[in-house]
């Protein structure tokens, strides 16, 4: 409070004895608007710099212009000028050439006012809030050279205004908005015009009538909108200027026959990058590259182009230093140019159809300062030329996924080599892997067929990723770790390594992902109490056991497997150690774990698949699981750490980055009735519950029923009793529900029948009865499968019916056969009497003859009676207390 006052009086003494100043910057100080007027002695200011001093409204703005008329240059930004109308009180400030009010919180009413300032030249708005309302009268700043209104979400089309009336304006800036729409006809005529940004926007249709007269256009970027390119290029024909086109992620749609026909062009570009999308399965290589011979960039990635790859685009611009050709179609060999091309750097023709060799000989000193070269994705045979080890600046190599044979060349992998990434995964090379050069810190050679051991230098400090995977490496784990190791993720699954897991590789502490699966491993799960790890996958070997602590209260952990694995303890310890994490997927399945589901369970809140089928549980199924959410709270956050990420080939400084599909996350999960690898995105919109296969007892819990977005769940092969809770209706987002194979009984819950999502539904082999639900909606898709073995359930896909009807005796001639059936039944009756009369007389005349027979009978005739009578004279007296 004792500074604010004191700079004042500073000021206004300075401004008594610097009248001729005419340059005061005052920025990044809190001095907010109280400052101002101490300011107004300076009436010789020809440039005023006020950016980052808390200025919050327009307060003594107005004073302090009235005083600067010979204000040319001032800086307003970074400001909170909270909606008030800044462009009145800037209205005295008629020489002002250059005003900066980004970042200011401004809106179209702040600025709406701009006529007063006919004089001008650079208007900067980026970063504030405004409407295309504010463009609308753009024109009546006839002396703009420099508009810039980036980033600021102005959305709906642009405006149709006096566009044509900018004569003056060189630069316009209008990236990242939410424009929309075609370019308007009036957007025409600017004839200074040399550079135009409007990337990152939603414009559509194409721009050839609107590019035609801005005659003096040297730099277009369009890139991230919806428009449509012809592949001839023919709108940017008559503009002679044009050095630099920057397109990429719009469509490149094929010409008329018309537009098709050769034309020269009156350009010579320095950078071509428009990598696009398109429709058409074939697209031709542009006529106008023939006349090119200046570029030094050109990225026509995703393009559907014919025949091979253009050796005589390199060849015919020898300044070209990077040259991406992803995706697009191209056949042939890849063959080098006829002479040396020192500038390049960047090659990449990954993802195209290019067959035949890498040429063994002079590609060293065709591309002496090749940097980056990708061949991956294409169908090159044959072996690794060594002729690569040789290139001294050579710090990425990607030959994935080729067919490519034999052994790594020994000067590839050789110390002093400058690689840093080496990508070799998916082909058919064999043979040991030798060494790993000090720098060098991506390793990817999954999918292929190395056998032997590893180096013993593996980890090394440099090495960041390491994958192996999918190969035949035999032998222990190497254990020796450097203490200050970059490892940030180990994948060695689907090999043959044996032996115990070294708790060495627990503790680096950049290890986040770790992924050990399908191997021959036993002995413990070793204790990560000291690790960093997210990612950890030990499914699919031979352990045993579990540490006494295995992880600790600052775990950052995320994924848990230990599937297939020979486990027999309890967990109560470990999900006690787990309580701490973060953890979001609990993968048990397959192993021998005994004993109750533990409570504790219940606290890892984030967890959103939880599989503990196919073990030894028994008990019951704790009610608090009903309690968690099963979903995954911020899926974006959890996605970035599914990927490993390397520098972008025309960043070197490392800042841009992208993924890399091979290494992502993923993990086994049973849904559906089949077991699926779920990946990327779709595991992160996963959620389930597994406890299928075990010995658990007791009802099933209604709270299940409060998992409203889990995904699956399986209860199936179990002992559970009782009947299936009503409150299973509120599983709206379920696609899955097993109960089959338990003791379930009473009624299938009517209401199950809203659950529109369910695609798999079985409670077969159960004591239920009564009608199955009502067989429509997603339930008229269920066949008698799901229902089978329950021989109490009646109704629909099952064939045993609720109502039988009753049995009708067919009806052929009223007459006949109303006659025929008094027939039977008299005769019925007739022969009825007759045998009971006939079989009296026969035992009267028997017992009359024989009389041992007649003593018999009576005796025990005799007997029957007394014993009747004893019988209900004992019962009698019981119910009335006699």
């Amino acid at each position: 409070m004792i500074m604010k006052p004191l700079l004042i009086f500073v000021f206004e003494t300075l401004s008594s004895k610097l009248r001729n100043l005419e340059v005061l910057d005052i920025s990044f100080n809190p001095l907010t608007n109280d400052i101002l007027p101490s300011l107004g002695g300076f009436t010789s200011l020809k440039e005023l710099y006020l950016s980052y001093i808390d200025l919050d409204s327009d307060l003594h703005i107005q004073g302090l212009c009235s005083s600067l008329r010979n204000l040319e240059i001032l800086d307003l930004s970074s400001n909170n000028f909270n909606n008030s109308d800044i462009t009145s009180a800037l209205s005295g400030l008629s020489s002002l050439k250059f005003l900066d009010l980004s970042i200011c919180q401004l809106t179209s009413r702040s600025i709406f006012n701009f006529h007063d300032l006919s004089n001008l030249e650079h208007l900067i708005l980026d970063y504030n809030n405004l409407e295309n309302e504010f463009l609308k009268n753009i024109g009546e700043l006839t002396s703009l050279k420099v508009l810039s209104l980036q980033q600021c979400d102005i959305n709906g089309t642009l405006p149709p205004t006096d566009w044509f009336k900018l004569k003056k304006l060189e630069e316009l800036y209008l990236s990242r908005n939410e424009f929309e729409g075609p370019l308007p006809s009036s957007f025409v005529n600017m004839t200074s015009l040399r550079n135009l940004e409007i990337s990152g926007n939603h414009f559509i249709g194409n721009f050839d009538s609107n590019l035609a007269s801005l005659t003096s256009l040297e730099y277009f970027d369009f890139t991230g909108n919806q428009f449509e390119v012809p592949v001839s290029f023919t709108p940017f024909a008559n503009l002679s200027k044009i050095k630099f086109i920057y397109g990429e992620g719009n469509r490149v749609v094929l010409d008329s026959q018309h537009s098709l026909q050769t034309w020269i062009p009156k350009f010579k570009l320095q950078k071509l990058i428009v990598s696009s999308t398109t429709e058409t399965k074939s697209l031709p290589l542009p006529n106008f590259l023939l006349y090119q011979n200046n570029l030094t960039y050109i990225d026509l990635s995703g393009w559907k182009l014919e025949g091979d790859f253009p050796h005589w685009l390199l060849e015919n611009n020898t300044k070209m230093t990077d040259a991406l050709f992803r995706n697009c179609s191209f056949t042939g060999t890849f063959q080098l140019p006829m002479s040396p091309l020192p500038n390049i750097q960047t090659i990449d023709v990954s993802d195209n159809t290019v067959y035949g060799q890498i040429p063994s000989n002079n590609i060293s000193s065709i591309y002496p300062n090749l940097q980056y070269l990708n061949l991956s994705g294409n169908n090159i045979q044959g072996s690794i030329p060594s002729e690569l080890g040789q290139m001294s600046l050579l710090y990425l190599l990607d030959l994935s996924e080729n067919q490519l044979s034999g052994k790594i060349p020994e000067n590839i992998l050789a110390d002093g080599h400058p690689l840093q990434f080496l990508k070799l995964s998916n082909n058919m090379l064999e043979g040991p892997i030798l060494n790993i050069p000090n720098g060098l810190e991506t390793l990817i050679l999954s999918h292929n067929r190395f056998t032997g051991r590893l180096p013993s230098n593996i980890f090394n400090s440099s090495v960041v990723l390491l994958d192996v995977s999918n190969n035949h490496l035999v032998g222990k784990l190497p254990s020796y770790v450097e203490k200050f190791s970059r490892l940030q993720g180990l994948y060695m699954s689907n090999n043959h390594f044996e032996g115990s897991i070294p708790i060495e590789l627990a503790e680096p502490e950049n290890l986040s992902h770790l992924d050990l699966s399908q191997n021959n491993l036993t002995g413990h799960v070793p204790s990560f109490a000291n690790s960093n790890l997210q990612f950890i996958h030990l499914n699919n070997n031979h352990l045993s056991g579990l540490s006494k602590r295995m992880f600790n209260e600052n775990s950052s952990l995320v994924m848990l497997d230990l599937s297939y694995n020979e486990i027999s303890s309890k967990i109560q310890d470990m999900i006690q150690d787990l309580s701490y994490t973060r953890l979001n997927f609990l993968l048990l399945k397959g192993n021998h774990f005994i004993g109750d589901i533990p409570k504790q369970l219940c606290q890892l809140t984030d967890l959103s698949i939880l599989d503990l089928s196919h073990n030894n549980f028994s008990g019951a199924i704790p009610n608090c699981l009903g309690k968690m959410p099963f979903e995954v709270k911020d899926p974006a956050e959890l996605l970035q750490d599914f990927y490993h990420l390397i520098p972008e080939p025309d960043n070197r400084d490392g800042t841009e980055r992208y993924e890399l599909p091979n290494v992502q996350e993923k993990s086994n999960f049973t849904a559906k009735k089949r077991t699926d690898t779920y990946m990327g995105s779709i595991l992160v919109y996963m959620s389930g519950i597994d406890l299928s296969h075990n010995k658990l007892k007791g009802n099933i819990p209604s709270e299940l029923g409060n998992l409203t977005k889990i995904r699956t769940l399986n209860l199936s092969h179990n002992d559970l009793t009782g009947q299936i809770p009503a409150t299973f209706s509120h599983l709206v987002q379920t696609e899955s529900l097993d109960l089959s194979f338990n003791m379930l009984n009473g009624r299938i819950p009517p209401q199950l029948t809203t659950l529109t999502s369910l695609e798999v539904f079985s409670v077969a082999h159960n004591n239920l009865s009564c009608p199955t639900p009502e067989f429509k909606e997603q339930f008229s898709t269920f066949d008698e499968s799901s229902y089978e073995g329950n021989p109490l359930l009646c109704g629909l896909p099952l064939p045993k019916s609720c109502n039988p009807p009753p049995i009708v005796i067919p009806n052929d001639s009223d007459t006949d056969e109303h006659y025929d059936s008094l027939v039977d039944m008299n005769f019925f009756c007739v022969s009825f009497v007759v045998s009971y009369t006939s079989a009296l007389l026969v035992i009267a005349t028997a017992l009359y003859i024989n009389p041992y027979w007649r003593q018999a009978w009576f005796y025990y005739m005799e007997l029957v009676s007394m014993n009747c009578y004893y019988f209900i004279m004992d019962n009698c007296s019981k119910v009335f207390k006699i």
